[in-house]
């Protein structure tokens, strides 16, 4: 096997590890998500949002490569949208809030992944 090859095939497993070892970080057994959406805003207007339910006995999952909060904000049309640092705690309320839609309609979707404890049998 030639170094360059030697070296590429090394660099993909490490990669492929590296993945392996953050997903598991979560624990599926104990993973779950909720998200709330926001749909058919028409255009110019803005100042929506929507409450994600944070599940009973939960915690919001670190995400480990960035240490940052596990979230996620989809959207579509011309809208921007994040989470309101004014009312999102992350413990006990997290709010999505959009500007204004520049496209003819627009959604967004925010969803956060939680660790929750595992039921006892």
């Amino acid at each position: 096997m030639s170094p360059l090859r030697l070296f590429a095939t090394a660099l993909f497993l490490c990669a492929v590890g590296a993945v392996q070892a953050d997903a598991q970080g979560l624990g599926r057994d104990t993973q779950t998500s909720s998200s709330c959406q926001v749909a058919a805003i028409k255009k110019g207007v803005g100042g929506k949002h929507c409450n994600v339910a944070i599940p009973p006995s939960c915690k919001v999952a670190i995400n480990t490569a960035t240490k940052t909060h596990w979230a996620d904000i989809e959207k579509s049309g011309g809208i921007s949208c994040r989470f309101d640092n004014k009312l999102t705690d992350w413990k006990t309320r997290i709010t999505g809030t959009c500007g204004v839609c520049q496209a003819r309609q627009c959604t967004a979707k925010f969803t956060v992944y939680f660790d929750c404890p595992q039921n006892a049998p």
